[in-house]
């Protein structure tokens, strides 16, 4: 490597993931570590798996009032040799139902002092190693852009109505437009956000108030909340590690 290039690779931010991963979850018990798609650890280790693979990523912080979980990512560490992963204890006064996401998004805040911080979360399994190296390439032409931060978002483009009836289009001027031609939404689909530590501890978010939304495929994205999406999803990465498809 030459001494510009050396120099241009030192000018890049270090990239810190942190994966929120409380104790108790109510919908889903041990939804973090139950096990899932024949992965002992479940979506955790699963996910630490998939961010493994992202050369890009400097450290993965998971942060949790568990000592399940707390256990499979130091176990994880140490059998992968991955530095990188560091099992963080939350005050458990930040791990309860009840806590405000505004409180735990202030203590991450202050979990680095330098670089930009990625959110993301274990519930989102089809969420590959390729696509965080695409967010990561998307983050850092958005910040060369301008924008102070960057969130995942699905795009909406379909006939949304609220109680008063149609509420993304005009039926007056055609009852049913293509679809195509409807003004589109953006559902923020908790895939990612990316925002520097010291721009978090600014603004008190993870978005800031130059956001570059950065859509996602819809299949990426599926998401675990309950039982029943629990067993779909499984469902759907056993279809595709027995085809032969990465889940990594």
């Amino acid at each position: 490597m030459s001494s510009s290039e050396q120099t241009s690779a030192d000018a890049v931010d270090p990239i810190t993931v942190v994966i929120p991963a409380r104790a108790g979850s109510e919908r889903v018990p041990q939804k973090n570590t139950k096990p899932f798609a024949e992965i002992p650890g479940g979506l955790l280790q699963l996910k630490l798996q998939q961010l493994a693979l992202v050369e890009e990523i400097d450290k993965i912080i998971v942060s949790s009032n568990d000592p399940l979980v707390l256990s499979v990512t130091e176990d994880f560490a140490k059998t992968t040799g991955g530095s990188r992963f560091i099992p963080l204890e939350r005050p458990d006064e930040l791990g309860r139902s009840s806590t405000p996401m505004s409180q735990f998004i202030n203590y991450v805040a202050t979990l680095e002092n330098h670089g930009t911080m990625c959110m993301t979360h274990v519930t989102h399994p089809l969420l590959r190693a390729e696509y965080f190296r695409e967010l990561i390439r998307a983050w850092r032409e958005a910040a060369s852009a301008g924008h102070d931060s960057l969130l995942t978002v699905t795009k909406l483009q379909t006939f949304l109505w609220d109680e008063n009836g149609p509420y993304n289009y005009d039926p007056s001027q055609e009852r049913w437009p293509r679809s195509q031609d409807i003004k589109p939404l953006y559902e923020i689909n908790h895939g990612a956000y990316f925002i520097p530590f010291q721009r978090m501890r600014e603004v008190g978010d993870r978005v800031g108030t130059t956001p570059k939304m950065y859509e996602l495929p819809e299949n990426a994205v599926l998401d675990i909340d309950w039982p029943e999406q629990f067993q779909l999803l499984e469902d759907m990465a056993l279809a595709r590690s027995h085809r032969g498809v990465s889940l990594l």
